[in-house]
């Protein structure tokens, strides 16, 4: 069968709830670069208080960013800019390296996938087609063609300003998060699913247990327990390794809610959608993770990830009187304000324990909290040094 070439180019963003989505094919940020060539998926909303910082998803092995949009465009609804990155993944590199002990054959494959320079013989990867490339090229181009939205800050000439940047990615994906952050000190480091395993020595590839460039707490790991790919006691062992034992337990997010007691380390037994064999793709790959009235169950953890343990620093502070009137309280998606002091307020909203879930400027004199769990919340109402907390019900 011939295979289909697609030329389409799309020079225009698409609004989504207020996001702005960019769909970006790689030879679009640099003629340079060869296969694949299948779309990067980039998102920000203008209408959330920015973060100014960079969510860096990279798909696992054969896998494209339109299969992760769900928890890109959350990162976006949380203040990140955020970027699915189209990259060479064909290869696994645990497969690669199965019949291996050179503990060095996963950081090299990986390494080389990261910045071209030849490694590994496996592996053809060259300087226009790495992920560093490649990351470095759709930043320019985003800024050349959509300087409103302000990619330009996370580079430098040519260089990436990775201490501005959250990496993450599932499986595969993961493990080049994990390198990029023992090479380069990274704002954050958000791994599904994820390891690098050396078979035959029963042990973690080398890179892991490098004292690296990024702390011990930046580094957050969520998995199936029955994950068909990635074993449970192997992938506890790797948290390990990278020290999350060092910020809590091994935590159920099936019975326990956000914030997790702080851990790093997450795990589900919840049955996926769609396919119910499909663990190692439930706690993020679109297809499989968990939906609730259209909504991904994991977003909280997500949330928890992506932001880690951003608190309410006066939880229990009394609510104030104020001629702001709160309604409808209990809410169904929307809670609207009235009053003559609702203009220039800057809004965030906290989970009973105090834990950061939503923050932005009010628009319109309405917050849509429809991604958000049934449950009691904090609403705090900034304006300049005038602040006010409200309790809602979501029901």
């Amino acid at each position: 069968m011939k295979q289909m070439k697609y030329i389409i180019i799309l020079t225009f963003p698409i609004l989504i709830f207020g996001q702005t989505e960019h769909l970006v094919q790689p030879n679009m940020a640099d003629p340079l670069s060869s296969a694949p060539n299948n779309f990067h998926y980039t998102y920000t909303n203008q209408n959330i208080t920015q973060k100014n910082k960079l969510f860096l998803f990279f798909p696992g092995t054969g896998a494209v960013p339109f299969n992760y949009r769900e928890i890109l465009k959350h990162a976006a609804n949380l203040g990140y800019h955020s970027i699915g990155l189209t990259y060479p993944n064909s290869d696994a590199i645990n497969q690669i390296c199965l019949s291996s002990t050179d503990t060095t054959c996963h950081s090299r494959a990986r390494l080389e996938v990261f910045d071209g320079i030849d490694r590994h013989s496996a592996i053809n990867i060259d300087t226009n087609n790495c992920i560093e490339t490649r990351t470095l090229k759709l930043l320019r181009y985003l800024n050349n063609t959509y300087p409103t939205e302000n990619w330009g800050q996370y580079y430098t000439g040519n260089q990436i300003q990775w201490n501005k940047v959250i990496v993450s990615g599932h499986s595969q994906g993961g493990g080049h998060a994990g390198i990029i952050s023992k090479i380069k000190q990274v704002e954050r480091v958000v791994m599904f699913a994820a390891l690098d395993w050396i078979t035959l020595l029963n042990r973690n590839a080398d890179w892991i247990t490098w004292k690296g460039q990024t702390p011990d707490n930046k580094y957050y790991g969520f998995t199936h327990q029955n994950d068909e790919a990635v074993y449970f006691n192997t992938i506890q062992t790797t948290w390990a390794n990278y020290g999350m034992n060092n910020f809590g337990n091994l935590i159920l997010v099936d019975t326990t809610t956000i914030p997790y007691n702080n851990s790093h380390q997450l795990y589900t037994l919840l049955s996926p959608a769609n396919d119910p064999t499909k663990f190692h793709g439930s706690p993020v790959a679109d297809a499989y993770t968990p939906i609730n009235s259209g909504i991904p169950v994991f977003r909280p953890v997500w949330t928890h990830m992506i932001e880690g343990n951003q608190t309410l620093s006066s939880i229990n502070e009394s609510y104030s009187s104020s001629t702001i009137l709160i309604y409808p309280n209990p809410i169904s998606s929307f809670v609207s304000l009235k009053g003559i002091e609702i203009n220039n307020l800057d809004y965030k909203i906290y989970s009973s324990q105090g834990h950061l879930m939503l923050e932005g400027k009010l628009e319109n004199s309405t917050i849509d909290l429809t991604y958000l769990l049934k449950g009691i919340y904090i609403l705090q109402l900034n304006q300049e040094n005038n602040r006010r907390t409200f309790k809602l019900m979501k029901e």
